[in-house]
């Protein structure tokens, strides 16, 4: 009778929508058995966003703007530029990153947040109690001053050589070097909070922040 055909129909459709998932399932985990097989994390990731990307492209010119399939794979190029991101920033200022990472997270124990660093006298052993080394600090802010534009051109450079797709390329490369203003940007703040009394000497080496975008502007469209 008419229940019956319903209760067919919604059964063909329940199973349309189930082998389409486990086919969404595969898929995923084909490419990602094949990104394994590159040497390296980053050259792995980068495989993953070429890929996920021709799919999102081919999914565009195809006008599918929404649903699970495109979501998902929409999901896995955003964390997959995020990998790359910290992965590409790594190359050039992993000294900066664990710096800035670690500190703040001391930083965030020892002195309790803001009315803790408040107090703090600002000098050489209220610096050391605080957990930070003044030539660390000293050492950091001036290899960021002699190298940075170099590596921005350089960040650029293998950015335009890993991805085919020139927006994408754009896209990811606009989060490199913004992620890279952030990390600065809290490398300045800790000093900040650390020195609050009375800044060192070689704070005079540090790059404004406004100097940075403007040089980034000259790479990244549209930022």
């Amino acid at each position: 009778g008419r229940s019956s055909g319903v209760s067919h129909r919604t059964s063909a459709g329940d199973m349309l929508m189930n082998d389409l998932s486990i086919m969404l399932n595969e898929m995923v985990a084909l490419l990602e058995k094949l990104a394994d097989t590159h040497s390296t994390n980053k050259k792995k990731i980068v495989f993953l966003i070429n890929n996920l990307d021709q799919i999102i492209c081919i999914f565009q010119e195809r006008r599918v703007s929404s649903g699970r399939e495109l979501n998902t794979f929409v999901d896995l190029l955003m964390k997959q530029r995020e990998l790359f991101v910290e992965e590409e920033l790594l190359q050039n200022f992993s000294k900066m990153i664990a710096f800035v990472q670690q500190t703040e997270a001391h930083l965030a124990r020892t002195m309790g947040g803001a009315n803790s660093a408040r107090n703090n006298r600002g000098d050489a052993s209220g610096t050391m109690s605080a957990g930070v080394n003044p030539s660390v600090v000293q050492n950091l802010v001036s290899e960021f001053a002699a190298n940075w534009k170099r590596s921005i051109d350089q960040i650029n450079r293998n950015v335009l050589s890993y991805f085919s797709n020139f927006r994408n390329g754009m896209e990811i490369l606009k989060q490199v070097l913004t992620q890279l203003l952030l990390y600065y940007t809290r490398f300045q703040d800790i000093i900040r909070r650390v020195w609050r009394s009375k800044l060192p000497p070689f704070c005079k080496d540090l790059v404004s922040t406004t100097v940075i975008l403007a040089e980034i502007k000259k790479y990244a469209l549209s930022i």
